[in-house]
């Protein structure tokens, strides 16, 4: 469990967000939701250690971010970027290797058996073994998605936090990787996901973070707080939120624009 306690985040001495507190749950899919400069990237950087919180505190597992050494911080939260090329020609399985620096016995990093056996076996449960060869800088934005997943459940962390993970993917791309996400939630993962798309919260999200104006406006349950009111008032625009029933008879909310 990842608990914030009135946190003050920002850069500097510039505040974003102020006295944000709750709770991020294992086995769980939150969801960060908000305009355009409402503070997603910088509570995202902030619950990961990459911005130190201007005040109040963050908890993991009742442990401060300084109770850790880096490599143990890595084992309890790894990080999906959005999809990026590299300048070096790496294969897919060298990518999702060094998800493993961090459980390396040796002093240099060097990846033993165990570990080259650990990256094997997160890409094999993607499904993308026949990928394991191939250049990484080479596959298309999906196939990178779903190597950077591999190479973070190569972490063996607790959470999981990704950044905008459908960003740029067609939309089947983007109905893989949402599903994977939800699928490391049954495994027992946190995931953290940044996005853009109140869609994917309502289909995905075990529970959602409502940002506004640098404070949380609603933290819960997606079918408790995403509704056509709060929605509309977040993103400042003219919408509904209805619900209607697939072809085999699941009842789902969809988001359309009026």
């Amino acid at each position: 469990m990842i608990t914030l306690e009135n946190i003050q985040c920002g850069y500097g001495k510039k505040v974003i967000l102020n006295n944000l507190s709750g709770t991020l749950e294992r086995g769980q899919l939150t969801c960060l939701l908000g305009r355009n400069g409402a503070g997603k990237t910088t509570l995202f950087k902030t619950v990961l250690g990459i911005l130190p919180s201007l005040g109040g505190t963050i908890y993991y597992d009742g442990k401060t971010f300084q109770s850790f050494n880096t490599k143990q911080f890595a084992r309890y939260i790894s990080y999906v970027p959005q999809a990026h090329g590299t300048p070096f020609s790496f294969s897919v399985s060298d990518v999702v290797l060094m998800g493993q620096y961090a459980s390396s016995d040796n002093i240099w990093g060097k990846p033993g058996k165990k570990n080259i056996d650990i990256a094997k076996k997160s890409i094999d449960s993607l499904g993308i073994s026949h990928l394991a060869e191939k250049t990484f800088s080479k596959l298309s934005g999906g196939e990178k998605q779903m190597v950077l997943i591999a190479r973070a459940m190569a972490q063996h962390p607790v959470f999981i936090a990704m950044d905008e993970p459908t960003s740029n993917l067609d939309l089947c791309n983007q109905v893989k990787v949402l599903q994977y996400a939800k699928m490391l939630t049954g495994k027992g993962y946190g995931v953290i996901m940044n996005t853009h798309s109140p869609q994917q919260a309502l289909q995905y999200a075990d529970k959602v973070i409502l940002l506004d104006h640098g404070t949380i406006k609603q933290w819960g349950k997606p079918d408790d707080i995403l509704n056509t009111s709060n929605v509309a008032d977040l993103y400042g625009t003219p919408l509904e939120i209805i619900e209607t029933t697939t072809t085999n008879g699941d009842k789902r909310k969809i988001l359309v624009t009026t």
